[in-house]
């Protein structure tokens, strides 16, 4: 697999933390706290609140450009990468390969000057980073998790996996059949009893049609419930 890694300049930065504001009142406030995603205290202050005017944004763009914007820390960090991470990818990635998932031939990170952590595009196999906010030593960790994600992305399609159960999925891949300890565990850890080393490795597609299962039998529960009270 070949790797890239791209730095990009403040306006592409800035367009990025932009999307991730509204992306995060869209379709991620009711799992994760505003902390969790903006990790500047003036960011966080400022994109708690949904649908900020032009104006707001505006004043948001001004500082985010000259106070935090830092292109020395990105140059700093692709030669990490390139050292570091790129290596421990390459390696877990030979493992990846024993699963019956998608096996991107290329992937690019692209580097943010954004405060606002990771993420993945399956359809691109693109990772954006925040370096700013990350440690060196969770660079690679960060990475693999997320290039895991582009790997079973299909997979949480195709058994309609809901958001917390593609996060656990990700997570007890990492820390199951790739053995590295993954800070960025989170998810719905109720669903760990399907998601055994053993599981994962000999039974991939029957373990994510039991986890898939589970879910639908705890919805029919959930409408159940909801038609005896109404």
């Amino acid at each position: 697999m070949k790797i890239a890694v791209k730095i990009w300049d403040e306006q592409e930065s800035w367009q990025h933390q932009l999307n991730v504001y509204f992306s995060y009142h869209q379709k991620y406030a009711k799992f994760y706290p505003a902390e969790s995603f903006f990790y500047h205290p003036y960011l966080l202050e400022k994109f708690s609140k949904p649908n900020l005017s032009k104006e707001e944004l505006k004043e948001i763009e001004t500082f985010f450009k000259t106070k935090i914007y830092n292109k020395e820390k990105l140059e700093e960090t692709k030669k990490i990468i390139e050292e570091k991470a790129i290596p421990f990818v390459l390696e877990k990635n030979e493992i990846l390969q024993k699963l019956p998932i998608k096996h991107p031939k290329k992937l690019t990170i692209n580097l943010s000057g954004a405060m606002s952590g990771g993420f993945y595009n399956a359809e691109n196999n693109e990772i954006t980073l925040s370096p700013q906010c990350m440690t060196a030593n969770f660079l690679p960790l960060i990475i693999t998790h997320e290039f895991t994600h582009i790997c079973v992305e299909d997979d949480v399609k195709k058994y309609q996996l809901p958001h917390l159960a593609k996060e656990r999925l990700v997570s007890k891949i990492c820390a199951e059949v790739l053995d590295f300890d993954d800070h960025n565990s989170v998810g719905d850890k109720t669903i760990d009893k399907f998601l055994s080393k053993e599981n994962l490795e000999k039974n991939y597609a029957q373990t994510l049609a039991k986890v898939q299962s589970y879910y639908l039998q705890k919805q029919q529960i959930l409408n159940n419930k909801n038609t005896f009270e109404i």
